[in-house]
């Protein structure tokens, strides 16, 4: 099997993998950011906080539950695609074996018995090296859309929450 075929689905989940760890760690740096912040504002505030920071603290509670909300969605509906992606990739496999393994079994002569290895041994080369890697791959883009709601919350709250 070519190096290529197994360096790409490789290169492409470390890529995604590097993605989401860089991801990670800013939505980290964002939140810790966005906790001292407000941390602070609320100290401060002492037990009658003013009307700026009432509406922050509101601000702050519609965010999360709305940011959980489409975080669970994306979850849900990543899930459901990836099942399938996955289903289809495999039942489109199958087909495309049993027809090569039908034509192969099925050689009146030596060129077709040829030409029906040869398109068994092509779909072999062509199929997922390791399927293990591509679920990954996958995976890893799933969680990235999981995070997505929050990390895009947390980092704008942390832009505007240094301005003030």
């Amino acid at each position: 099997m070519p190096s290529s075929t197994l360096a790409q689905p490789a290169l492409e989940m470390s890529t995604n993998w590097s993605r989401l760890f860089n991801d990670i760690n800013e939505l980290h740096r964002a939140t810790t950011q966005v906790i001292i912040i407000r941390m602070t504002r609320m100290t401060m505030a002492g037990p009658i906080p003013d009307a700026r920071d009432r509406l922050e603290l509101s601000l702050m509670c519609r965010e999360k539950s709305e940011a959980a909300s489409e975080s669970i969605q994306a979850m849900g509906a990543g899930f459901v695609n990836l099942a399938m992606v996955l289903a289809s990739d495999t039942s489109q496999h199958l087909w495309a074996t049993s027809a090569a393994v039908s034509a192969l079994v099925s050689s009146r002569s030596v060129t077709q018995w040829f030409e029906g290895h040869a398109a068994l041994l092509k779909l072999a080369t062509e199929s997922p090296a390791n399927p293990l890697l591509l679920a990954g791959s996958a995976m890893t883009c799933l969680m990235q859309d999981i995070l997505e709601p929050i990390h895009g919350r947390a980092t704008a709250n942390a832009k505007r929450l240094s301005t003030l």
